[in-house]
């Protein structure tokens, strides 16, 4: 059964553009199955096959391990890397081998490649067990996919986990019929390790009472799956009523949806703006300390790698901002390059100086500074001068970006407010 599945599978998902299949191959039984399966199908996939096996360096086997490797990578004919990695000593060691297992993985990955895992049915319903006990949403229940994108790579090469509907029991049975020789990882009977204790402590003892456990909550994953879709369906008609400048959410109309319409709302922004999802507290807060802050107040919300933020009706997600020195002038002495601002921000020279005469670009000294209060403009068409600060609160700009925006200065005049007004005597 796992050889027709994974037969299958290839005929579904195989793409003609797709060039060689990568396995990660810890030289465990279930990987080494999938390995088997697929050169046993080299002739109907037609795709060379690489194995790249890593080396953590955690047990008193691991050489042992990495010859074994070599070993099977020479007797069936299959390309194979062994990369040798450190895993850092924290409070979550799975979570960081995890993290060093797929970093050490993608620096071998090509664009056209697939990387193939060998995760199956029990692998899912350890996971749904582990996130029940953290804590999690529909999201979290939908346990492994079988179809992502490799984790930690920028590349977006697709990753396959054809197994997943298989049980142990039946790679088990195909490994003993074809008399296969794996690896048998010593760490995977300790106990402090939390999948492990799923696996040896818990799924027997569930087992034992309900025989079919580990496949209903495998099935209950994929009904997890249909649920999600059909919030994410929710979520963007919501998000394209919601929607506001700048990305923001306007919230007016957050005010008229159910706290949890809001709450799946604030989950579906956050994607889509590439943003790290909090836990439930966090998404609550956001309406609970931001939305809803007294008219006066400017809310910050923060957790690891975001900041909420409010400004009129409007409510804001971004990456946290970096410190800066605001009273920083930076002169532009070559022209002709690009220079970078005290925010970070790299600038053009084609950018700054759109809308500006170019007599007045090149003969004059340019300098990039910030806001520092008073500063007046008469942008073109406009028959008087005005307060900058007014302009741009007039704008709708948020407090926070007025003080982010470049002032370009020629010969100490201030010439563009830069992304909004050219000043009228330097158009």
């Amino acid at each position: 059964m796992p050889l027709s599945t994974l037969k299958s599978f290839l005929q579904q998902h195989l793409q003609p553009h797709t060039q060689r299949l990568v396995v990660a191959y810890s030289g465990g039984v279930d990987s080494h199955v999938l390995l088997d399966i697929l050169v046993t199908l080299n002739q109907f996939h037609q795709r060379p096959i690489k194995i790249i096996h890593v080396h953590h360096g955690l047990s008193q086997y691991a050489n042992d391990w990495a010859t074994h490797v070599a070993n099977i990578a020479q007797q069936y004919g299959v390309e194979y890397c062994i990369e040798y990695v450190q895993v850092a000593q924290t409070a979550s060691l799975e979570a960081a081998a995890r993290t060093a297992r797929y970093q050490a993985i993608n620096k071998h990955l090509q664009a056209k490649d697939v990387l193939l895992l060998a995760h199956h049915q029990q692998d899912q319903a350890e996971t749904l067990l582990l996130r029940l006990m953290r804590g999690t949403g529909v999201k979290g229940l939908m346990g492994i996919a079988k179809l992502t994108d490799v984790p930690f790579c920028d590349k977006k090469i697709a990753c396959w986990r054809p197994l997943l509907s298989i049980s142990r029991q039946k790679i088990m049975s195909y490994a003993t019929q074809k008399n296969l020789v794996w690896i048998e990882d010593d760490s995977n009977s300790n106990l402090i390790f939390n999948r492990n204790y799923v696996r040896h402590q818990v799924l027997p003892v569930l087992t034992k009472r309900w025989p079919q456990a580990i496949q209903q909550l495998a099935h209950t994953s994929q009904r997890m799956q249909d649920a999600h879709e059909l919030l994410q369906a929710l979520a963007q008609t919501d998000y394209q009523q919601a929607q506001d400048a700048h990305y923001s959410l306007n919230i007016g109309v957050l005010a008229n949806l159910t706290a949890a319409r809001r709450h799946n709302l604030f989950r579906y922004w956050l994607e889509q703006l590439a943003l790290p999802i909090p836990d439930y507290a966090d998404i609550c807060r956001i309406w609970t300390e931001v939305c809803v802050a007294k008219p006066d107040a400017q809310p910050l919300l923060y957790w690891q790698g975001v900041e909420v933020r409010r400004y009129r009706q409007q409510v804001f997600a971004m990456k946290p901002l970096a410190l800066f020195d605001k009273h920083a002038a930076v002169l532009w002495h070559n022209k002709t390059q690009a220079i970078v601002l005290p925010t970070g921000e790299q600038i053009t020279p084609q950018q700054a100086q759109q809308g500006i005469a170019p007599h007045h670009w090149h003969m004059g000294q340019v300098s990039i500074s910030y806001r520092q209060g008073g500063e007046k403009i008469r942008p073109i068409g406009r028959q008087q001068h005005h307060d900058v600060k007014t302009l741009l609160q007039a704008q709708g700009i948020p407090t926070w970006q007025r003080e982010r925006i470049p002032l370009l200065y020629i010969n100490q005049q201030l010439a563009a407010v830069l992304g909004y007004w050219v000043a009228h005597e330097f158009a």
